[in-house]
């Protein structure tokens, strides 16, 4: 499945893995354009005004804020701080699993699912689309939440894989090599984690299918409302 059109991928704000995650099927509808954006930590706010944001969740911890300030504060009502703390989840066991990164994200559903829940609210809040979910790198933190918000809305799972697997195209070594020293991305063994694989994150929803019932039963689970899950869906959605 290619999923790389023209204007998926967004060059602005100084980001190499800002995408719109608009026009993946979900049920009998679609998503709809400009509503949800995922990146990589901003460096600038050069063009990120003209996306319209009123919310951004920045799933970064302190220390990596401290590091590389985003100076969204200044251009979008409601800049959120939920770290999701991914560092104390790369443990001997997943540094050792046949695929690490899928032990990783299943490690965050089990141990962040709280977390998880209060963010998928903080974006079903009425209001608050558009908006921009970002950590260090887009990646593994970013890709997780999407990764539900998508597959609690009615998105196939194939599609799901799909999108987490764009990030593979955009995110090189010497993107890497920028990231501040804070940044959980450059951890001594975190470099084995760097890749963005589709069987990952497969193995991720194969998880929430077997384990939880799927994404949307999940969250549910961990406190997030069904009605919020519903206006979530109806306000991505057309």
């Amino acid at each position: 499945m290619t999923l790389s059109v023209p204007h998926r991928r967004i060059t602005v704000g100084a980001t190499a893995n800002l995408r719109d995650i608009g026009d993946y099927p979900a049920g009998s509808t679609r998503t709809q354009w400009g509503r949800l954006f995922r990146s990589d930590a901003p460096r600038t706010v050069d063009g990120l005004t003209a996306l319209g944001l009123r919310t951004v969740i920045d799933l970064r911890d302190d220390a990596e804020l401290d590091a590389q300030p985003t100076g969204l504060h200044a251009i979008v009502p409601a800049v959120l701080h939920r770290p999701l703390r991914p560092r104390p989840l790369v443990t001997a066991d997943v540094l050792g699993a046949p695929d690490r990164l899928a032990e990783l994200y299943i490690g965050m559903l089990r141990h962040r699912g709280p977390q998880l829940a209060r963010i998928v609210t903080d974006l079903a809040r009425p209001g608050a689309l558009p908006a921009l979910v970002h950590c260090a790198a887009g990646k593994d933190r970013t890709g997780v939440v999407v990764a539900l918000v998508l597959s609690a809305i009615g998105v196939p799972d194939d599609v799901v894989v799909a999108d987490y697997a764009l990030t593979g195209d955009h995110l090189t070594p010497a993107f890497f090599a920028t990231l501040p020293a804070a940044s959980a991305a450059t951890d001594e063994g975190v470099e084995t984690l760097r890749g963005a694989r589709p069987e990952s994150m497969a193995a991720m929803l194969r998880f929430l299918a077997d384990e939880h019932r799927g994404a949307r039963a999940y969250l549910i689970r961990h406190g997030t409302p069904a009605e919020a899950i519903e206006h979530l869906r109806t306000a991505l959605t057309h």
